[in-house]
């Protein structure tokens, strides 16, 4: 074979006698060190010691998980089955690092009689003759090589090949010369794109099934690869345990020990030394779990070859990480370096928790280990019904990869089987019918994903696929799929005319049958009562709603167990029926659920009201469901709370503590919303109104007026605060819903009658003053206004009324919005202008034509089309509004800083120099953003 001579040189390595098919290594360096660990361990009586402030200890063996719902993953290496030592040759091999001063052991074998003649020589710059140092000479030291057939190797030193991880040693060879073959299982390398005439073919520099000769046993040139992955967590998995030592007196810094390998966990990654910094997350108490979260600092060679002001840099800073911001799912584990661009140490991939793996032989159970993914179906189908579980992909059902093995999906089924077979429950006769439909489900999914065919077995995944759903597989948060949401016909219209709009309903409870464990189901009679939850509306393609879904995941566990609040997630856009325009790809305004919450951004959050109801004994004893009156369901459905924080913020917004704290208060608003009292005509004749200090909002009752939802989501939002802070003062708190004026609905109101001439407004009357004054005289640019006008309002009603505040809330500091482009929420692209704002020109008018006399028929005619034309004017006058007063003009805010066009409107508006969102004390529970939708009671 012909060769085609190469020569590469980078760092301490000559890359030569390049074959068509094969690459030589070999190097002068010399061995040094020992990365492969002890060959033996002694067993020895291990004395405990806690590590990380208690959070580890010695002597225990511990998972290292990410901070991920969907599902959680464990640090998985894997370790390659032990050669038997009579499997490995005897090889000879060169002295390490010999060299005559012109040439090394290589050279001895390119001519045979070069050891016979040059052989015996010696030389100034080695003690050894190339008789002694050098295989091809008969010299050499020989011994068992350090590798063996079949290990993953990475090598080092080669600038070339630092992108190629996927090697295999394939052969040891020892004639002429020792030489490790390793082949290229994945094509790696520089690499070049062209089009054939068919399409494009990708060349790499070192391509797959060739063959790479290293002509040496040094770890510094070649090591043996561990691929450091993420996989499911699974127990009793020696890949995936770990032990702690600690590193030195500083209590942060340990040693992790790869258990399978007793290897550092950070030095098979490439760091430079085995110690692992590891910082709290957050501080205990926070939310439940909070201190059990760890970021994992160590120290790599990523710096190495650069220089920075003329010196060398030293070792690079890594975060330990599991992913990067928006990835669509977590696989590998990656250092990267504390000062390059998304390795804030702020994200959920950068976190990690610990899990001590108990032992059958540790623990008092006779039992083995609970298994997670059990435990979730049990929980899942307790919380939300057996339907949820009916709607699952099926490798999610057997807690098995997309693409898993039908070896793994076998072994998989007979695990969960063991604790769902209907024969295994002779001890729980009252979960028998609910575990016999869950094992019929299992069985489903089994039989479907085992098949040899792998056609068949790629139409039945697509037929499960669900698209990408975040939260499958959490144990705390509910996909609310589209049959969780009830539509029903709603009056309101957004043209005047008479089409009606269609809204969706949260009706989870509907879903709740008789399939649940028994213990989860009340058996006393209730009356109906409400379900606050906290819906997190996200888009699968937006890269935030990915990044915090881990977060998210802790902060319903922590909002269920400790405040009743449920938490549950809807993709937009992402279910039949449901799909997102082409002119909207992350489904906010096209998907009806979504578009419900007149948002242009993903993710955003509400706190809904889902009405449950009530139960009772029939006449047979049997407890049965109260029907429920629609008024009520629809009048609680009414109310929503928006947490507008997350619009202008970043991934911070959604760490547990704010997410909670934004929960929290919504529930606040929710309380105190049957202190704002819906005013009805007659409410305005009620001397309660006249006769006491009264603050009204008024808001579009028809759904046609010109309004800006932003500033009515705040009052809403605030006004239940407003009136919970003077519960004891007998300020009058309402709403009243502005119609046309010629309704006979007692429910909306004439508000021309009370001088209201914008909308929304907010206006204060005095006792016996039925004038008011408005406190939203000017065009406000946000809910911000809204709430510090409202907040100054207050202040001044407390300074008159004296008394002290009725307040219990704690507040954010405001934020201003952030600059575009930074990391925050997926926006929906703005519609385009409506035609009657742009400015057209003035077309020239046709010259006039005299009129011909025209007969009666013609006539006739004529006065039809004007009949049409009178109507088609009518029409383009637009839909009906509500009926306001007139004369007085709403200020414009034009010219001057924002802050000083505003500050004469309200007194004490300097307080705006504070910047909490909220609204401060005046709010009572709009903070995380403040409030909005609708009040209900």
């Amino acid at each position: 074979m012909q060769r085609k001579l190469l020569l590469l040189t980078i760092s301490a390595l000559r890359i030569q006698n390049i074959h068509a098919d094969a690459t030589t290594v070999s190097t002068n360096r010399d061995t040094s060190i020992d990365l492969d660990g002890p060959s033996n361990s002694t067993e020895t009586q291990c004395v405990a010691k806690e590590l990380l402030s208690g959070k580890v200890s010695t002597c225990h063996t511990y998972q290292i998980a990410t901070l991920n719902a969907s599902p959680r993953r464990c640090i998985h290496i894997e370790s390659p089955a032990p050669s038997k030592e009579e499997d490995a040759p005897e090889v000879c091999i060169d002295f390490p690092n010999w060299f005559d001063g012109t040439n090394g052991c290589d050279t001895y074998t390119k001519e045979d009689h070069f050891c016979s003649e040059f052989g015996s020589w010696t030389y100034s710059t080695t003690p050894y003759t190339a008789n002694q140092a050098c295989c091809a000479c008969g010299g050499g030291n020989k011994a068992k090589p350090r590798l063996r057939v079949g290990d993953a190797v990475v090598l080092k030193g080669n600038q070339q090949m630092l992108n190629c991880n996927d090697l295999q040693i394939v052969a040891i060879e020892s004639n002429p010369t020792f030489k490790y073959v390793v082949k290229v299982m994945s094509g790696c390398g520089n690499s070049k794109r062209y089009f054939d005439g068919n399409q494009i073919v990708q060349n790499f520099q070192f391509p797959q099934g060739s063959n790479i000769f290293v002509e040496t046993d040094d770890p510094n040139v070649i090591n043996k690869y561990y691929k450091v992955e993420l996989k499911k967590c699974r127990h009793g998995m020696k890949e995936q345990e770990f032990e702690f030592q600690q590193a030195d007196k500083d209590a942060s810094k340990v040693i992790i020990l790869h258990k399978a390998t007793e290897l550092p966990l950070v030095t098979m990654m490439g760091a430079v030394s085995p110690i692992v910094n590891i910082t709290q997350v957050w501080e205990d108490g926070i939310f439940d779990g909070s201190g059990d979260y760890f970021f994992m600092q160590l120290i790599t060679n990523m710096n190495e070859g650069q220089y920075h002001d003329g010196k060398p840099m030293e070792p690079a800073k890594s975060w330990l990480m599991s992913g990067f911001f928006g990835q669509p799912e977590y696989s590998e584990v990656t250092p990267r370096s504390t000062l390059q661009v998304g390795a804030a140490d702020d994200q959920e991939y950068s976190m990690w928790t610990f899990k001590q793996i108990i032992r059958e032989y540790e623990s008092n159970e006779t039992s083995d280990a609970v298994d997670e993914h059990v435990e979730w179906l049990e929980k899942k189908t307790a919380m939300i019904g057996i339907d949820y579980l009916e709607e699952m992909p099926p490798w999610d059902l057997l807690d098995v990869d997309r693409e898993a093995s039908k070896k793994e999906v076998k072994s998989r089924f007979r695990e969960l089987s063991r604790s769902f077979h209907p024969d295994k429950l002779l001890h729980h006769p009252e979960k028998k019918e609910l575990f016999e439909k869950i094992f019929v489900l299992l069985q489903s999914a089994y039989q479907g994903l085992k098949s040899g065919d792998e056609g068949e077995k790629e139409r039945f995944r697509a037929e499960g696929d669900t698209g990408s759903q975040l939260f499958t597989h959490s144990q705390n948060i509910v996909e609310l799929l589209p049959i969780y949401w009830t539509k029903i016909e709603s009056n309101e219209s957004t043209t005047g005319a008479s089409e009606k709009v269609n809204r969706y309903i949260l009706n989870v409870a509907s879903h709740l049958n008789s399939t649940l464990v028994d213990s989860t189901v009340s058996e006393e009679e209730s009356k109906p009562t409400v379900q606050l939850w906290v819906v997190f509306m996200y888009s699968p393609k937006c890269g935030m709603s990915r990044t915090v879904r881990g977060m998210i995941d802790l902060a319903a566990a922590h909002l269920e167990k400790n405040h009743n609040i449920k938490v549950g997630a809807y993709a937009c856009g992402l279910y039949k029926g449901f799909e997102a325009a082409r002119n909207d790809p992350i489904g906010v305004a096209s998907d009806p659920i979504c578009a419900q919450f007149q948002r242009r951004e993903t993710p955003n959050v509400h706190i809904i009201v889902e009405t449950l109801p009530g139960k009772k004994f029939d006449e047979n004893g049997v407890l049965v469901n109260v029907p429920l009156d629609q008024e009520l369901v629809k009048e609680n459905a009414n109310f929503k709370h928006f947490y507008a924080a997350v619009p202008d913020g970043n991934t911070v917004e959604f760490y547990p503590e704010n997410f909670i704290k934004f929960a929290k208060q919504g529930k606040r608003v929710w309380d105190y919303s049957h202190l704002v009292r819906k005013m009805t005509k007659s409410d305005f004749n009620d001397t309660q109104f006249i006769k006491n200090i009264s603050l009204v909002a008024y808001f579009d009752g028809t759904g046609n007026g010109e309004t800006n939802d932003e500033v009515v989501d705040a009052i809403k939002g605030a006004l239940p605060g407003v009136a919970h802070r003077f519960l004891n003062d007998g300020l009058y708190i309402g709403v009243a819903s502005c119609g046309y004026g010629d309704e006979d609905d007692d429910k909306l109101v004439d508000c021309s009658q009370y001088n209201v001439s914008w909308l929304p407004d907010v206006k204060l009357y005095g006792e016996n003053d039925t004038v008011g004054v408005s406190l939203l005289r000017g065009q406000f640019g946000d809910r911000r206004d809204v709430q510090i006008a409202l907040e100054s309002t207050g202040n001044v009603l407390r300074m008159m009324l004296g008394g002290e505040d009725n307040n219990e809330d704690e507040f954010e500091e405001m934020k201003e919005p952030q600059e575009p482009g930074s990391e925050g929420s997926c926006q929906q692209q703005a519609p385009p202008p409506e035609h009657n704002d742009i400015n057209l020109p003035k077309l020239d008018e046709p010259d006039k034509v005299p009129l011909l006399e025209e007969n009666s028929e013609k006539d006739e005619v004529n006065l039809q089309l004007d009949e049409k034309k009178k109507a088609f004017l009518e029409a383009d006058k637009g839909p009906r509004k509500p009926k306001l007063a007139g004369g007085e003009k709403r200020a414009e805010l034009d010219g001057g800083p924002r802050e000083s066009r505003i500050r004469d409107r309200v007194a004490g508006f300097d307080s705006r120099k504070n910047k909490r969102v909220g609204g401060g004390a005046l709010m009572g529970g709009g903070g995380g953003g403040g409030g909005g939708g609708f009040i209900a009671g």
